[in-house]
């Protein structure tokens, strides 16, 4: 499958400006530890962090489409999660339902032609079963944007209406790859930095989160880069690519999912009660 220039303009906005939003987990780690050991402590989180990623990726490539699947599933929460606690309403599964599944269900059932080639090259053959999950998910997710589109307007939350249905407009219009990079860079890591940085001020320096965001976002550059010339060597440069930037994202997310969503969130708002 060949990329139009498009394609990999959306492909280069993902790797340099969504993926760095996952490049703070190091300063909220640190933040998180109140050890006088703080260094040794964060050596040896980043040690399971990293391990974690590398797990999920030599998984991924003895188990593509469950992969795949989980992967879905868990953007629709990652996602979903980020876009409730921005704009927080009174149905809570349903926003996270709608929103986070508009990328991660609709966008693949709504482009079924293009993301299929698409997913075909991440799990390196056809994923029938995964098309017949995703029509369950999706009975699941348009009921979430039924409830969670009339609590919005029902509330006068028009900019949260508004902006799912500008998504689910923009996925039936645009290609998959555009769709996919403007919201994750756009909207997710948009957010993801605005609540993190809002946080962190009070637990961390800024020296700390910037240089923690840089070395971390270079070294997964660094490390990126060789994994696409390695598969380069095997495929074309365009599948290299997609499977470098999404398998990449899926290892990084396990990690990015728990220390945000299962442990920052919680932990930032009890600081929050307390104070």
């Amino acid at each position: 499958m060949g990329l139009m220039l498009i394609d990999w303009c959306a492909l280069a906005l993902v790797v340099f400006i969504g993926l760095p939003h996952g490049a703070l987990d190091a300063a909220i780690s640190f933040s998180m530890i109140s050890s006088s050991k703080r260094i040794a402590r964060l050596a040896g989180l980043l040690l399971i962090y990293l391990l974690l990623a590398i797990a999920i990726f030599l998984i991924w490539y003895q188990l593509p489409a469950f992969s795949l699947l989980i992967f879905l599933l868990i953007s629709i929460v990652h996602f979903g999660m980020a876009d409730f606690n921005a704009c927080p309403t009174k149905l809570k599964w349903p926003h996270i339902i709608a929103h986070g599944g508009t990328v991660a269900v609709w966008l693949p059932l709504i482009q079924k032609n293009e993301v299929t080639k698409l997913f075909s090259i991440l799990t390196s053959g056809p994923t029938p079963i995964l098309w017949d999950i995703l029509l369950v998910f999706f009975l699941c997710w348009s009921i979430g944007v039924c409830l969670h589109t009339y609590e919005t307007l029902r509330s006068k939350h028009y900019n949260i209406a508004f902006e799912l249905i500008g998504l689910i407009f923009l996925a039936w219009y645009a290609p998959p790859l555009v769709t996919f990079a403007i919201y994750f860079c756009f909207i997710h890591s948009r957010r993801h930095f605005s609540f993190v940085w809002k946080q962190l001020q009070h637990m961390s320096s800024k020296k700390m989160m910037i240089g923690s965001a840089i070395i971390l976002s270079f070294t997964s550059w660094l490390i990126g880069g060789g994994i696409y010339f390695f598969l380069n060597s095997k495929m074309m440069a365009s599948e290299a690519a997609l499977q470098t930037v999404f398998i990449g994202l899926a290892a990084l997310t396990v990690p990015h999912m728990i220390l945000i969503d299962l442990i920052f969130r919680p932990h930032a708002s009890r600081i929050k009660i307390k104070n």
